[in-house]
């Protein structure tokens, strides 16, 4: 019985650890997973009499070409969406192993197949002997850089794509991998009671995975494990209760979400804070293009013209400020150039790559760095700026940096941009603090409704009538 249990554990670990790739990792309620793992289950049982103990290497390999097959239309979509479409993938698997009779067996599903697939301690060493070197590899991948940029994408995804991570690679290749864990748990599980049925496939599979991972802990190397654990043991330990197990198998999972939001392995993780990215007081010279160039660029909301033939151009070395009254289309301008929104007219060019209709994070391997208005919770706007700068990009797009700072912040964010045009980047600066703008820029544009209303030298673009009367408040 203890090693019926330990084996169990082992096999809703594995299942539990492919499931934190995307559920916690990148917070995606897939409602497949169980469904991948009848798939592997399904691919042992019939591969099993022709392949013996290596039908269990089939398993990962069905589940995960489904999920390369099923996942690039999936994954387009998001939240709840990306929910019902993994639900509807599970209810599809689950009706092809209910109908294909001839195939899997029907209601009745598959037995008599187990004979050359490890039982006993040999299947519970197989099944330990691959979760614990997957859970070490998932602590050691997730401590570092790569933990890093799985945190970037769940919390703030744009920030993520214009530090030119590829958001939909990383969900498609966590979409596979959690799969290729989840069929090998559904092998193991074949070999484990040598039948598989159509339950193998079905939404108690699922429940009790998305169960055991929020219990144990959704991104935390052991959470999978010490959730399956409870799940496996909880109901050994109420089975006295007879009808009432269920109830307390509830109340206590239940008392687990509410006190214990990390799960049970909270308790064993001491939190560890993510350093910020240090501005360097010497900023080195960066390669890359020369010139990022804005021609008659126009973008619409609707019937809301955001932005209107918006032309200009940056070179290395040149700080551009960028003005105008809240909604003349600032922000937008910079998402277009950014790629986080698609221009309806016109060009942006880098050298001579267009960029207008490349994806952000493609924009941002090419060389142009972004910051926000709104800093990631726990950072500063000064965080986000070294963020942009460690990724070597040569032109910096700069969303209001110095909002809320103190008079000797600003000063010290005026020299940090004199640094960086000295190292030869060319910054795109904005901001409603009009001193600092004259102070650091070498040009001015200002915007109004979307449209260009002057553009020259600090002192001129101060001077101009319309911009008095649109930007400064003063009367033309």
């Amino acid at each position: 019985m203890a090693e019926r249990l330990a084996t169990l554990i082992g096999i809703y670990g594995l299942l539990g650890l492919g499931y934190q790739l995307v559920f916690g990792q990148l917070r995606g309620l897939n409602l497949a997973q169980g469904a991948l793992f009848g798939v592997g289950a399904y691919a042992t049982a019939l591969t099993a009499p022709h392949l013996g103990p290596f039908a269990l290497l089939v398993a990962p390999l069905a589940a995960a070409a489904l999920a390369a097959l099923a996942g690039p239309p999936i994954l387009r979509l998001q939240s709840h969406y990306f929910a019902l479409a993994t639900l509807a993938l599970a209810s599809l698997v689950n009706l092809v192993a209910l109908h294909a009779e001839g195939f899997t067996g029907g209601a009745n599903g598959l037995v008599g197949f187990g004979f050359g697939l490890p039982r006993g301690p040999g299947l519970l060493l197989a099944v330990w002997a691959v979760l614990v070197p997957s859970v070490l590899a998932y602590a050691v991948v997730f401590r570092g850089p790569t933990g890093e940029k799985a945190r970037l994408l769940r919390e703030a995804p744009l920030v993520a794509a214009t530090l030119g991570i590829d958001g939909a690679l990383w969900r498609l290749r966590a979409f596979v991998v959690g799969a290729a864990c989840a069929g090998l748990a559904g092998g193991f599980s074949a070999a484990l009671t040598g039948v598989v049925s159509p339950e193998a496939t079905g939404f108690p599979v699922m429940l009790l995975c998305l169960t055991a991972v929020v219990v144990g802990g959704a991104r935390h190397p052991l959470g999978a494990v010490l959730g399956a654990a409870l799940a496996v043991l909880l109901p050994e330990i109420f089975r006295g209760l007879q009808a009432g197990w269920l109830l307390a198998y509830a109340a206590a999972t239940l008392a687990v979400v509410l006190w214990l939001p990390d799960g049970l392995a909270g308790l064993l993780a001491r939190r560890r804070e993510v350093p910020a990215p240090a501005v360097l007081p010497h900023v080195p010279p960066a390669p890359g293009p020369r010139r990022l160039a804005v021609d008659g660029v126009g973008k619409r909301f609707g019937g809301l013209e955001a932005l209107n033939d918006v032309s200009f151009a940056i070179g290395r070395g040149e700080i551009v400020g960028l003005i105008g009254a809240n909604g003349s289309g600032k922000t937008t301008l910079l998402n277009t150039i950014g790629g986080l929104e698609r221009a309806d007219a016109g060009t942006i060019a880098l050298d001579t790559t267009r960029l207008d209709r490349l994806p952000p994070h493609a924009i941002a391997r090419l060389g142009i760095g972004r910051t926000f208005q709104t800093p990631i919770e726990g950072e500063t706007r000064a965080d986000g700026l070294a963020r942009a700068l460690a990724t070597g990009a040569v032109f910096l797009l700069l969303d209001e940096p110095a909002a809320g700072m103190t008079d000797r912040e600003r000063a010290a964010l005026a020299q940090q941009l004199v640094r960086l045009r000295a190292a030869g980047r060319g910054l795109i600066l904005v901001d409603h603090d009009i001193d600092l703008l004259t102070g650091v820029c070498d040009r001015l544009v200002c915007l109004d409704g979307g449209r260009v209303i002057a553009a020259g030298a600090p002192a001129e673009v101060r001077a101009d009538a319309r911009v008095r009367a649109s930007f400064l408040g003063v009367p033309a």
